[in-house]
């Protein structure tokens, strides 16, 4: 399909703020923060040995939030809806 200079240039700017015309499947590629706080989980294991964070973990508040989100959506798989899972 042939595209004027118009829709050309409309590309370019969605290109130039991250726009992704193909998406990818799974919640690491949707959500780029899930990808963050599983690589924070692993540097928590590393220095506790667990991944039992808990929910009020004053050094990573996102992550003691995350953890007990991801518990959720393991036992809850179609939950994934929620807005929860979009942070």
């Amino acid at each position: 399909k042939k595209q004027g200079p118009l829709w050309t240039e409309h590309f370019a700017q969605l290109e130039a703020v991250g726009f992704e015309w193909a998406l990818k499947h799974g919640p690491a590629s949707r959500h780029p923060s899930w990808q963050q706080r599983f690589e924070e989980l692993c540097e928590y294991k590393e220095a506790n040995g667990h991944c039992r964070v808990p929910k009020k973990y004053d050094k990573n508040k996102q992550l003691g939030y995350w953890v007990p989100v991801m518990r959720r959506y393991h036992k809850e798989p179609d939950k994934k809806q929620d807005p929860v899972w979009k942070k």
